[in-house]
């Protein structure tokens, strides 16, 4: 302990003593200082070292993170946009009636003497409940074609917005039908 920790300030003799024995633990306070300090760098290096590598170990987490969830949702899109493409089909075939009856129903009530020049029948593609017939009788005249409304009628259809053109022994008649559910 000699070679550590040595009198600052000597005896001599007839001039001073020496100093007391207490400051014997300045240098030994001085050396634990030192030691302490450099554990507490060593600690807060190692703690900053640990800091950085969890910080960067969750930005790559979030980042991941991210990268799931706008996948997610363009998943989700995607989705949600076929069901909204299979709810319109879905409203469409439900709307949408089968024409043979209503060409069948036409086709019988032709009296002996009236005959179809032309039957055309075009759905709305936007409203399928709604169906554009276009009809031109030869023969018959107005008598044939309220006949053929009357057959039409039947099938529980309804006309909107009907025209009737009369010519020389022909009759041509456009109305949208629309099917009455009640």
């Amino acid at each position: 302990m000699e070679n550590i920790i040595h009198d600052l300030k000597t005896e001599r003799q007839n001039v001073s003593a020496g100093l007391p024995q207490a400051f014997k633990l300045v240098p030994i306070a001085f050396y634990l200082l030192a030691t302490l300090s450099v554990l507490l760098s060593l600690y807060f290096y190692l703690s900053i070292k640990s800091y950085e590598a969890t910080e960067a170990e969750m930005n790559d987490r979030l980042s991941e993170a991210t990268t799931q969830e706008a996948t997610t949702l363009s998943k989700q899109q995607a989705i949600v946009e076929e069901a909204k493409r299979a709810d319109g089909i879905a409203k469409w075939l439900e709307a949408c009636l089968p024409l043979q009856p209503v060409a069948v129903n036409v086709g019988r009530s032709m009296r002996k003497d009236s005959t179809i020049a032309e039957l055309s029948l075009v759905r709305n593609p936007e409203i399928p409940a709604h169906t554009l017939m276009q009809l031109k009788v030869d023969g018959g005249g107005s008598q044939q074609i309220e006949t053929t409304l009357n057959a039409v009628y039947g099938l529980n259809y309804l006309t909107y917005s009907a025209q009737q053109v009369k010519g020389h022994n022909r009759t041509d008649f456009q109305a949208t039908l629309i099917y009455n559910t009640k």
